[in-house]
């Protein structure tokens, strides 16, 4: 459980450095603070399918 509150605090905290009221405001600088942010993610999602389907293969 902690481990799940780490991640959703991460992912709502670091989602707040991006909108109008911190520091980087509206523009190419926030989009492209979404496009990496979003883009990480899916990278991390996907490497982590991976690797529990690459367990789970192994184990048979």
């Amino acid at each position: 459980m902690k481990f799940f509150t780490l991640i959703f605090t991460l992912l709502l905290s670091t989602q707040a450095f991006a909108h109008t009221d911190h520091a980087l405001g509206e523009g190419a600088i926030h989009l492209l603070y979404h496009a990496v942010f979003w883009g990480l993610f899916a990278v991390v999602a996907v490497k982590g399918v991976l690797y529990f389907k690459n367990k789970k293969k192994s184990k048979q």
